[in-house]
């Protein structure tokens, strides 16, 4: 028996990433979004964010040029270019932008 399945590409969004002398902070553009709609992961290398955005069906109406707007599932992974506390990361999701404070892990001092 075949199961017919959805096989949409997953998009990532643009993204910046800058540096404090404390802190990454990671922005990611998602609008359309609510943060009931993303899973975020992050370990000490990476960011994980995963989602998905429902296309709004419009009864009657008909595409005139391609949509350029991203649809469906939402899956990336950013390496970090240091090491981050995973358990201090602060994240809100306001007008369309997520942003992650990933405070950095101290360097020991030997």
């Amino acid at each position: 028996m075949t199961i017919a399945t959805n096989h949409r590409k997953a998009w990532c969004p643009a993204i910046e990433v800058k540096e404090t002398a404390t802190h990454l902070i990671l922005k990611a553009e998602m609008p359309g979004l609510t943060a009931n709609d993303l899973e975020i992961q992050v370990s000490p290398e990476t960011v994980s964010i995963r989602g998905e955005h429902p296309e709004a069906k419009n009864e009657g109406a008909k595409e005139l040029f391609p949509s350029e707007l991203h649809y469906g599932p939402l899956e990336c992974n950013f390496p970090l270019p240091v090491r981050v506390n995973r358990d201090r990361v602060n994240a809100e999701l306001v007008d369309g932008v997520l942003t992650l404070l990933l405070p950095k892990v101290e360097a020991s001092s030997s």
